[in-house]
C-alpha cells in the first residue's frame, strides 16, 4: 500500500475515532465537528506532505509561562490534535487542526511550533515566523493545519500483538490466521504538561471485521456490534495508567488499527445525601452501645451468680447436718403421705384441665399470613419500580438503592406492620402450645396412683419406704457434701464468666467509641472520592503553545497504522506466440 493510501486510511480512522468519542461523551461541540470536517476537506493535501521533523525548540503542552502583550493570542480557538502512530504505538507524526473563532474578521496571530502550516478554510496565505502563525480571518472562523515539529503526546502508548502465543510485529500480522491477542498500555509522558493526563478521559477502540475474526473477547472492555463488525472499546480514567487486552480468532487478518481519542473529563458529581447514609452508622452505634451495656449487666449477673453459688455451697453443707433429723420424721411422713397422694391426684386433674384450656386458645394465623404475603409482594413490586426509575439518574448502585428505599418507605412500613402482626400471633400460639405441653407433661409426670413408679403412686409407697429413709440418710449426707463441692466449682466458673463478660464489656465499649467516629470518617472518604473524579472546574489549556490564552476545547485523536494483508500479484496473461508472417501483416493493419 503506497504512502498516500496509508495517509488517507489513517485520516479516516482518526475521524471515525473523533466522531465516536463525540457520541460517547458529548464533549466535542459543534466547533470541533466543524474542525473535523475542515480537516477532512484538506486531507488530500495533507496526505502528500512530508513527515514532521525532529529537533523541535520546545515541547507542546509544556505549560511554560506565557509571554505578555503582543506575544499572546486571546482569540477563542479549538485544537484537535491528530497523531499518526506506528504499529507498536510509537509516534510517527503529529498535526493540529486549529479552529480560530475571532469576535470579528481580521488578522489573527496564533502560536505553535510547526514545521508546516496549511489553510483548510480558504486559499488565503498564512505567514509563519518562528512560533507565530498569522492569518487573515475573513469569515466567522478559520481552520488551519499545523504539522508539529515535536513527536511528544501526553500519553505514551504501547501496542503489542501475539499470534498463537508468540509475539509478532504489526507489520508482519497482515494476512495471518490464528489466535490473536492485542495488548495496549498507556501511561503518562513526562515530556508534556501533566494537565492533559490528569484531566482527560481516553477511549481506545479496536474494530474487528466479522469476515476476518470471531470469538472476540475483552474482559475489561465493552464489546458491541458496529454494522457487520465487532467493536471493542476500553476506557482509561484521568490520571491513571492503563493496561488493556483483547483476543480473537482471526483468518487472513486485516484491521484498521487501534484508535485512541481523548477529551476532558468534565463529569460533575453531586454529593449524595450523606444524612441517610450515615444514619445507619448511628443505628449501629446505638446497637453497639446497647451491647456494651448488656455485656456490663452480664458481668454483674455472673458475679452475682458466683456469690450465690458460694452461698449455695454453704447451705448444702448444712443439709448434711440436717439429714439425721430426717429419720426421726419418717414416721410423720408416712402418716401424711395419704393426704398428699389425694392432693396430688386433684392437682393432676387441674393440670390436665388447664392444658386443654391453653390448647383451645391457639389462634388461626391464616389471615395474618395472607396479609403479610400481600404486603411483601406490594413492597417488592414498588421497590423494583422505584429502583428502575432511580437507576438512570443515579451515580452509583448504592445511590439508586437509597432512592428506591426512600420511595417505598410507606410500603416498607406496611410490610413491617404486617410482619409484626404475624409474629405477635405466632408468638402467642407458640406460648399457648408450650404452656399446654408443659401442663400435660407435668400432669403426666405425676403418674398413676396404681403405678408405684409415678409420683402419686410413689407417695403412697412412701409410707412403706419411710422406714428405709433413716438408713439412707447417711448416704444423703455424703451426697450433700459432694453437692457442696459442685456448688463451689459453680461459684469458681461463674467468677471466670464474670471476668470474661467484663472483658467483653470493655471491648464493646472501645468499639462503641470507634463507631461513633465512623460517620465523620466515611463522610471524609466520600468527599475525597468525589473530589478525585469531579473535573467540573477544569479550564482547557492549549497544547500547541502557552501563548494561546483563550482555548475553548482541546481534544486528541490518535491511530496506529492499519494492518493490511499483502497484495497478491496477478499473473500477466500469456501472449500468444505469432509467426513472422502474422507480425508482418500486422504492420499494415492486416490480420489480428
Amino acid at each position: 500500500m503506497n504512502d498516500a493510501k496509508k495517509s488517507n486510511r489513517l485520516l479516516r480512522i482518526a475521524l471515525s475515532g473523533s466522531l465516536a468519542i463525540a457520541l460517547s461523551f458529548g464533549a466535542l461541540g459543534v466547533s470541533s465537528l466543524k474542525s473535523a470536517g475542515a480537516e477532512e476537506k484538506g486531507r488530500s493535501d495533507v496526505a502528500g506532505q512530508a513527515e514532521s521533523a525532529d529537533g523541535s525548540t520546545g515541547l507542546p503542552g509544556e505549560g511554560s509561562s506565557a509571554a505578555s502583550g503582543s506575544d499572546q493570542n486571546a482569540t477563542p480557538k479549538d485544537e484537535v490534535v491528530y497523531a499518526r502512530l506506528a504499529g507498536d504505538g510509537s509516534v510517527d507524526s503529529i498535526y493540529v487542526v486549529n479552529v480560530l473563532n475571532p469576535e470579528k474578521p481580521g488578522e489573527v496571530t496564533d502560536y505553535g511550533d510547526y514545521s508546516a502550516v496549511t489553510n483548510l478554510t480558504d486559499t488565503g496565505a498564512i505567514e509563519q515566523s518562528g512560533d507565530a502563525v498569522t492569518v487573515d480571518v475573513t469569515g466567522e472562523s478559520l481552520s488551519y493545519q499545523g504539522d508539529l515539529a515535536s513527536k511528544n503526546l501526553p500519553w505514551e502508548v504501547s501496542v503489542a500483538y501475539s499470534l498463537d502465543g508468540k509475539a509478532i510485529d504489526a507489520s508482519e500480522l497482515g494476512g495471518k490466521s490464528g489466535k490473536l491477542e492485542v495488548k495496549i498500555e498507556t501511561k503518562r509522558s513526562d515530556a508534556v504538561d501533566a494537565v492533559f493526563f490528569e484531566n482527560y478521559l481516553l477511549q481506545i477502540t479496536l474494530v474487528f471485521a466479522s469476515d476476518k475474526s470471531s470469538n472476540v473477547a475483552a474482559p475489561d472492555g465493552q464489546i458491541a456490534l458496529a454494522g457487520s463488525n465487532t467493536q471493542v472499546t476500553f476506557t482509561g480514567m484521568p490520571g491513571k495508567d492503563g493496561s488493556f487486552a483483547a483476543t480473537a480468532d482471526v483468518t487472513d487478518f486485516e484491521m484498521d488499527g487501534v484508535s485512541l481519542a481523548a477529551v476532558p473529563f468534565s463529569m460533575v458529581i453531586d454529593s449524595p445525601d450523606k444524612g441517610e447514609l450515615l444514619s445507619g452508622f448511628t443505628q449501629l452505634s446505638d446497637g453497639v452501645g446497647q451491647l456494651s451495656e448488656g455485656a456490663s449487666q452480664l458481668a454483674s449477673g455472673a458475679q452475682s451468680l458466683s456469690s450465690g453459688a458460694g452461698e449455695m455451697a454453704s447451705g448444702i453443707s448444712g443439709i448434711a447436718d440436717g439429714v439425721s433429723g430426717i429419720a426421726s420424721g419418717a414416721g410423720d411422713l408416712a402418716s401424711g403421705t395419704s393426704s398428699i397422694a389425694s392432693g396430688l391426684e386433684a392437682y393432676q386433674q387441674a393440670l390436665e384441665g388447664q392444658a386443654q384450656q391453653s390448647q383451645g386458645s391457639v389462634i388461626d394465623t391464616s389471615a395474618q399470613r395472607q396479609a403479610y404475603q400481600t404486603a411483601l409482594q406490594t413492597y417488592v413490586a414498588a421497590f423494583a419500580v422505584a429502583y428502575h426509575d432511580a437507576n438512570p439518574d443515579a451515580t452509583s448502585q448504592e445511590a439508586a438503592m437509597g432512592a428506591a428505599g426512600q420511595a417505598t418507605a410507606a410500603q416498607a412500613g406496611e410490610l413491617q406492620q404486617a410482619f409484626g402482626a404475624l409474629v405477635a400471633v405466632e408468638a402467642a400460639n407458640a406460648a399457648y402450645t408450650a404452656v399446654s405441653q408443659s401442663l400435660s407433661a407435668a400432669a403426666s409426670g405425676l403418674g398413676s396412683a396404681d403405678d408405684p413408679n409415678g409420683l402419686v403412686g410413689g407417695i403412697k409407697a412412701l409410707a412403706l419406704g419411710a422406714s428405709s429413709l433413716a438408713s439412707g440418710a447417711d448416704e444423703l449426707a455424703g451426697g450433700a457434701a459432694s453437692a457442696a463441692t459442685g456448688a463451689n466449682s459453680l461459684s469458681s466458673g461463674a467468677g471466670d464468666l464474670a471476668g470474661g463478660a467484663g472483658e467483653l464489656a470493655d471491648g464493646t465499649s472501645s468499639l462503641y467509641t470507634e463507631i461513633q467516629a465512623m460517620p465523620d470518617t466515611v463522610s471524609e472518604e466520600i468527599d475525597t472520592m468525589i473530589a478525585e473524579y469531579s473535573k467540573s472546574d477544569f479550564e482547557p489549556t492549549s497544547f500547541t503553545s502557552s501563548k494561546n490564552t483563550d482555548v475553548t476545547l482541546v481534544q486528541f485523536v490518535m491511530a496506529t497504522e492499519p494492518i493490511v494483508a499483502p497484495e497478491q500479484d496477478e499473473p500477466e496473461p500469456e501472449m500468444e506466440e505469432r509467426s513472422f508472417w502474422d507480425r508482418f501483416l500486422a504492420l499494415f493493419g492486416i490480420g489480428n
